[in-house]
C-alpha cells in the first residue's frame, strides 16, 4: 500500500530541496563539517594522484566521503538530542 502524499518527480524535487537545506544548515552551524568538507575537497585530487588503480581511487575517495557522512549523522543526532532535552549540559 502506497503512502499518501507527493510521488514521482515532485517527491524527488522535495527530497533534493530538503537535502540542500540540511547541507546548508550544517555548513552554517558546524565548524567541524566545514573543516572536513574543505579537507575532502583537497584530498580527493590527492587520492587520484596517490592511487594506482580504480580500487585505490575508490577506497581513498570513499574514506573521505565516509568522514563527511559520519559528521552529518553526528550533527543530526546532536540536533535531535538538543531538541528533546530541557537541560543545558556543560559539554
Amino acid at each position: 500500500m502506497a503512502k499518501p502524499g507527493n510521488t514521482g518527480i515532485t517527491r524527488l524535487l522535495n527530497a533534493t530541496r530538503y537535502s540542500a537545506q540540511g547541507i546548508r544548515a550544517a555548513w552554517t552551524s558546524e565548524e567541524a563539517f566545514r573543516q572536513e568538507l574543505t579537507l575532502m575537497l583537497l584530498m580527493i585530487p590527492a587520492a587520484f594522484w596517490l592511487g594506482r588503480n580504480a580500487v585505490e581511487y575508490a577506497l581513498l575517495v570513499g574514506s573521505c566521503l565516509l568522514v563527511v557522512i559520519v559528521e552529518l549523522l553526528n550533527s543530526a543526532i546532536e540536533a535531535v538530542v538538543d531538541g528533546i532535552s530541557n537541560e543545558i549540559h556543560p559539554l
